[in-house]
């Protein structure tokens, strides 16, 4: 038995986790997957490096700190799980993980991440919610090959060009940060499905019309007072989120989306409803709850599949004829 493989069995048992161990421990160099998530760990040694056929590790619910700069050595790797932990930056040898494609390090406490980072062109999913980022080299648009990306709650306030490259990404959440803009090089991410912008201070869009595959967009709880830009374009989205911004109407355009299922505008300053809206055939549910409004359009009795209507807290609307709804709240 090497000295590297002695070491990683002594911390097997210094730490109790010789029973999800015992079948490996005499051939530990062929391990393939390997689980240590719920274990109360503090630390993982160097000797972790001797795994060299590891391509799952999950360490998810510790409370780690860091990850050891053997990490590098798992060259065989493609599936890294360190959610919830306490990690507060990554060892620059977490570049040499050339194979890696997913890596979730969601709710921990990295505030930046190493240059280094940037060499991981094999991810495919890469998850950072809920740490303290507060910007992104321009290098991080060479992570070309991602196909979902979540930076959801962290301390953003600029993303520059980092999307440029990104053109297979499908789904990206930058919600909860501090983004008063968003980079031009959002436009150029032509396969883009979802797009979740809740809860940042965006004052004004880029042109979204190139999107024509999104499904959902979730542009609540920003300062937008409206929507410059050609909704129509967007043929396949079936949920749009507005609420808590200052608009003050709807373009007409929004009538113009044949597949949208799910809108809602709730807590704005809307006056009025688009005339039209009940060509939106396929409407579901729609939430205007918290405005400004007086009356509903005529034409919303046409929406034969909508089954739940929020207009609470207008100015005394009443209930529709609408034979499909299930749910009305009128207050």
């Amino acid at each position: 038995m090497s000295s590297d493989i002695g070491n990683f069995v002594k911390w097997i048992r210094a730490n109790g986790l010789t029973p999800i161990m015992s079948v490996f421990e005499d051939d530990l160099e062929l391990l393939t997957h390997l689980d240590l998530s719920k274990r109360n760990i503090k630390d993982l040694p160097e000797s972790i490096g001797v795994l060299k056929n590891l391509s799952v590790l999950k360490l998810s619910n510790n409370r780690l700190r860091k990850l050891p700069k053997a990490i590098g050595e798992l060259k065989n790797l493609r599936n890294l799980q360190c959610e919830n932990n306490l990690i507060e930056e990554l060892p620059s040898t977490i570049g040499n993980l050339s194979n890696l494609m997913i890596l979730n390090l969601n709710v921990n406490r990295l505030k930046k991440l190493p240059k280094e980072f940037y060499n991981l062109k094999s991810l495919t999913r890469l998850t950072l919610a809920a740490n303290r980022i507060e910007d992104l080299d321009e290098e991080f648009k060479n992570l070309s090959k991602l196909l979902y990306l979540s930076l959801e709650t962290n301390e953003l306030e600029d993303l520059s060009d980092v999307f440029g490259k990104m053109q297979q990404l499908y789904y990206l959440d930058l919600s909860f940060n501090h983004l008063t803009t968003l980079p031009k090089s959002l436009s150029e991410i032509k396969e883009l499905q979802t797009l979740i912008l809740e809860g940042n201070n965006l004052r004004e869009l880029p042109s979204l019309e190139s999107h024509d595959m999104l499904i959902k967009l979730d542009l609540s709880q920003n300062s937008l007072k409206s929507l410059d830009f050609d909704l129509s374009k967007l043929e396949d989205l079936k949920i749009l989120l507005l609420d808590n911004n200052l608009l003050i109407s709807l373009p007409s355009k929004i009538c113009e989306l044949s597949k949208l299922t799910h809108l809602s505008v709730s807590s704005n300053y809307l006056e009025s409803l688009p005339e039209h809206i009940g060509e939106i055939e396929t409407l579901q549910e729609l939430d205007v709850e918290d405005n400004e409004l007086d009356s509903l359009p005529d034409s919303i009795e046409n929406l034969k599949n909508l089954k739940n209507l929020f207009i609470a807290n207008n100015n005394g609307l009443k209930k529709p004829a609408i034979a499909s709804l299930e749910f009305c709240d009128i207050k």
